[in-house]
């Protein structure tokens, strides 16, 4: 069915519409054109700026394939100076106790009680050593130790073994001592 409304217009019930004004639309129009204009600027820079970071790394690339050859030769030579301070590091503990053993042989002739001879000394590490000879009795070698241990440079003195033994028909104690020294 057809509906025709006879009344004048002023009379008609108005309905509500929705318009958008004119400048909205070119607003929103501008405002979208805006944005992509932005994306489309924004990805040109960003091609712009791969493209000169690419180039960028090529020019490094290059660079590192020439200073390969200068690396190594400056790794070899780092390596060659550890070796060198390595060996000096040795020297100089050589140099530092060079005379310690002198003094420590010296120590033990001077504090030699009578009738006692030593058959070794002998280096077990950087500060134990062992004493290995020969005296008359048990107690010359207690004299022996009692007169190590009042050394400067003998810090300990254990007796390890002590036996009987026979040098040409006369009985002897042979013993063996463990000294532990300090170094100076």
């Amino acid at each position: 069915m057809i509906r025709i409304n006879l009344l004048p217009r002023e009379e008609r019930i108005k309905r509500r519409e929705f318009k958008l004004p004119q400048v909205t639309t070119v607003y929103m129009v501008g405002g979208v054109a805006l944005f992509f204009a932005a994306m489309l600027f924004t990805g040109v820079t960003q091609q712009h700026k791969i493209k000169v970071l690419d180039k960028k790394i090529a020019a490094a690339t290059e660079e590192s394939k020439k200073l390969a050859p200068q690396l190594a030769k400056i790794k070899e030579i780092t390596r060659e100076r550890e070796e060198v301070d390595r060996r000096l590091g040795i020297i100089a503990d050589l140099d530092r106790y060079r005379y310690f053993r002198v003094k420590l042989l010296n120590d033990v002739s001077f504090n030699l009680p009578v009738n006692c001879w030593l058959t070794g000394v002998t280096e077990v590490s950087q500060n134990t050593f062992n004493i290995e000879g020969v005296a008359f009795s048990n107690y010359t070698v207690a004299d022996m130790m009692t007169n190590l241990e009042t050394s400067q440079t003998i810090t300990r003195v254990d007796l390890e073994v002590a036996e009987k033994g026979k040098i040409k028909e006369r009985e002897v104690m042979k013993f063996k001592l463990v000294a532990n020294v300090m170094p100076q």
